[in-house]
């Protein structure tokens, strides 16, 4: 085990963004209000226990992303808790885009997926056509020491109690805990892989023309976001640092 010191951890969005430059030739544009909420509340904050940023986008000239938040809640210099997600106006199929990268001086916490829009054991052809390319970067990363060990994050730490929350992720989910210093850079090639074949079909992506199939979209999406607001074990965390209000915000934007 290779413990990190808070100073060397990570810094998420700027790995992403200024590193990576996932968002090269996305002009991206601050959405200052969400579902009636001003969101200008969470794009910085500082206090005694807790800094960081919860900062949501839309894209400029794009009806596809409802929102994508990027953020990192740094907790009294000890842990380094980050996500990202994209998610979709109903007018079309993509899935969500999910990825939490948590830090803490022995681990890191990760998971990356497609949550998919609909239930893929009923649409076949929809894991053909948003998962066929995922499938081998899957393969390739689930080998990463650390997402094959006991101890899964997401299923097991979060939502082992939780039928429910295991159904709306995908079968190339990755996810676990990694230690080792060249592991945690691993995580982070993976999620920007995963992220870069999802902004491919997001450009790609055609509307929904079939009603009926619009309408299963729309209610999953909503059944889904539903749950994990009400259920989400984070969400304690969160009213705990932030109070009701925020902490409904913050859950709000990451589903």
């Amino acid at each position: 085990m290779a413990r990190v010191d808070y100073k060397n951890m990570i810094r998420f969005r700027d790995e992403l963004v200024e590193k990576h430059k996932i968002f090269e030739g996305m002009e991206l544009v601050p959405l200052e209000t969400y579902e009636g909420m001003n969101t200008r509340v969470v794009w910085e904050f500082k206090t005694p226990m807790i800094e960081g940023f919860y900062k949501p986008f839309q894209v400029r000239g794009d009806d596809k992303i409802e929102k994508l938040l990027i953020g990192e809640l740094h907790y009294m210099k000890r842990a380094i808790y980050c996500s990202l997600a994209i998610t979709v106006n109903d007018a079309y199929d993509l899935p969500l885009l999910t990825c939490e990268y948590d830090q803490t001086a022995p681990r890191i916490t990760v998971t990356v997926d497609f949550m998919p829009a609909v239930d893929m054991s009923v649409h076949q052809e929809y894991r053909e056509k948003y998962y066929s390319a995922l499938a081998g970067l899957w393969r390739q990363y689930r080998t990463i020491e650390g997402l094959t060990k006991d101890g899964r994050c997401l299923l097991q730490r979060r939502y082992g109690h939780a039928p429910w929350a295991r159904e709306t992720l995908s079968c190339y989910l990755l996810d676990g805990k990694v230690e080792e210093e060249e592991a945690r850079y691993q995580v982070i090639e993976a999620a920007v892989a995963y992220i870069r074949v999802w902004l491919d079909h997001w450009r790609k992506a055609e509307p929904v023309e079939d009603p009926v199939y619009k309408q299963e979209i729309a209610k999953r999406r909503k059944t889904i976001k539903e749950y994990y607001l009400a259920h989400s074990p984070g969400g304690e965390m969160l009213k705990k640092l932030f109070g009701k209000e925020k902490s409904h915000l913050i859950e709000s934007l990451l589903f």
